[in-house]
């Protein structure tokens, strides 16, 4: 599961509890009398078991279906995040497994009953305690994924600056240039997305630059970065127009200021 999105699955698990409400409405209830052997002392007690029928037996059936695809996916996730926490979180998991499937077949596996009330009550206990592992899981996966996400940009952002160096040993310095630009432009949309900074496919360097800068999530984007960055988007447009004469010391700064900025996030 390369990129588990664990919201989705408990979001999902809103409706497989609904969907357990809806079948125990639906059964039918049939009267039942437990007759007093002596050992209890109590008299004869009338009480009501859940029947499944004929209306609600699809319905069982496609519950079933999708609680085992829910587990199935779930119990992976938390075999791997709830490793990186001291505590038994995917034993307790598990052994929820066997006791909500016979709560879905209507009848309680350990106090041996399928009164309405009983199942329901039992139901989202065991069932709420499988979400909550998954609560308490959910920071670990979204900071993997965030990590992920990071691994993957600085891979892309350092190809772009090797291939800028390519270009400058090569004297094109033009073209060393832009493609430094490049690699500061996809770095600058990987850190507002990170930080959850709304930012357009269109939006410049600057104005990405000045939304970080707003937002104060990022400590390094004070007043002086942005001066910074308004340089280094003078030099890219110098580099950008090929009429323009350009030093290549212009570009070597611009380049190492680059993969400076970069770095200090991205190692």
């Amino acid at each position: 599961m390369e990129s588990p999105d664990i919201v989705t699955y408990i979001e999902e698990a809103e409706k497989l509890e609904k969907m357990y409400m809806d079948l125990l409405d639906g059964t039918t209830q049939r009267r039942m009398k437990r007759i007093d052997d002596g050992s209890t002392g109590m008299q004869n007690v009338e009480y009501r078991i859940c029947v499944i029928n004929s209306k609600n037996e699809l319905l069982q059936s496609t519950l079933l279906e999708k609680y085992n695809s829910w587990y199935e996916d779930c119990q992976q996730l938390v075999q791997k995040y709830a490793g990186q926490i001291r505590n038994n979180k995917y034993e307790s998991f598990t052994e929820l497994y066997d006791r909500i499937i016979s709560l879905i077949n209507l009848e309680d596996s350990i106090r041996k009953s399928n009164e309405r009330n009983h199942l329901r009550k039992e139901f989202i206990a065991c069932f709420d305690s499988q979400v909550s592992i998954l609560h308490s899981i959910e920071p670990l996966v979204a900071s993997s994924i965030n990590n992920q996400k990071r691994h993957a940009t600085a891979d892309i952002v350092n190809s772009e600056l090797e291939h800028a160096e390519m270009l400058y040993e090569q004297g094109l310095f033009h073209s060393a240039g832009v493609s430094a630009i490049n690699a500061f432009e996809i770095y600058l949309h990987a850190l507002c997305e990170e930080n959850d900074i709304e930012s357009e496919d269109d939006d410049s360097i600057l104005e990405m630059a000045q939304k970080l800068h707003e937002s104060i999530k990022v400590h390094d984007f004070d007043l002086e970065m942005i001066r910074t960055i308004e340089h280094l988007v003078f030099l890219g447009e110098k580099c950008l127009n090929t009429d323009e004469k350009l030093q290549d010391d212009e570009v070597r700064k611009l380049m190492d200021k680059i993969r400076e900025i970069t770095f200090l996030v991205f190692c």
